[in-house]
């Protein structure tokens, strides 16, 4: 197993905390209601030795269905025990979702990425009322805004706020910072539609990468949908370099969901 991609996916899992969890055997099962894949399926990063497989895989699928939840797995570099996507491909699950990992270091991101024009960008400890009606009342996490306070909530201190405004002083763009000691995670990613493309993704991921390097960090990261082409043309111009990808495997009932990566 190559250690560092197994600790990458390790930071990234306690980086999204589900409502519930449980542990079978190394996996770690995850509910949370609403439309987050992450935050909705089974960890397998590691597998012990007490279950095999077949018991294993239904064991979880229990627990899911139990939760009124189609049964999901998550699929990485890591994924274990070896024949895992083989054998939920012959169960009937089908793939969604498709990811990538990707990461800079804070330099290498205020190299690439110059000051916002007309853009005033800031990173605070503390959720402001205009971030929160723009990250979480507008944005994709609208219709489970419940599930999303509960992510800030369970994160506490290790959140940063990053908040862009315009020349009118009107929020126009937001992200949250997950801090994972030396590292810097970038989730929630959202700009007004009308002001897609004049610099405010841009002027949010500078805005973190001095927060980060003021802090000491190493790193930041970013999970991005491998088909959201605009979302990573942004992200590579910034500096940022993929380091794996991962995906789902959902039981295939016939319906098809929209992933948060």
């Amino acid at each position: 197993m190559n250690a560092p991609l197994r600790e990458f996916e390790e930071t990234v899992v306690d980086a999204w905390p589900a409502v519930e969890t449980e542990e079978l055997d190394g996996w770690l099962l995850r509910s949370s209601g609403g439309p987050s894949h992450r935050a909705n399926s089974a960890a397998t990063l590691g597998a012990g030795s007490e279950l095999p497989l077949p018991t294993r895989i239904a064991q979880s699928e229990a627990w899911y269905r139990a939760r009124g939840r189609l049964p999901m797995f998550q699929v990485g570099p890591c994924a274990s025990p070896e024949g895992l996507e083989q054998a939920l491909v012959e169960r009937g699950y089908r793939k969604e979702g498709e990811a990538a990992l990707a990461r800079a270091t804070p330099g290498e991101v205020l190299a690439q990425v110059g000051r916002a024009q007309s853009l005033e960008c800031s990173v605070t400890n503390a959720a402001k009322a205009a971030w929160l009606e723009l990250a979480v009342q507008r944005s994709r996490f609208a219709n489970a805004a419940d599930f999303f306070k509960g992510v800030l909530a369970c994160l506490g201190s290790r959140c940063r706020f990053a908040l862009a405004r315009d020349a009118r002083d009107e929020a126009c763009a937001a992200a949250l910072g997950v801090a994972s000691e030396d590292r810097l995670g970038i989730y929630a990613m959202f700009s007004l539609p009308h002001r897609r493309r004049q610099g405010a993704g841009r002027g949010l991921l500078r805005a973190l990468a001095q927060s980060a390097q003021a802090e000491g960090m190493r790193e930041l990261y970013l999970l991005v949908e491998t088909d959201n082409t605009a979302a990573r043309s942004l992200y590579q111009r910034a500096g940022f370099q993929d380091l794996y990808s991962y995906h789902y495997r959902v039981f295939d009932d016939g319906r098809r969901g929209v992933p948060f990566c």
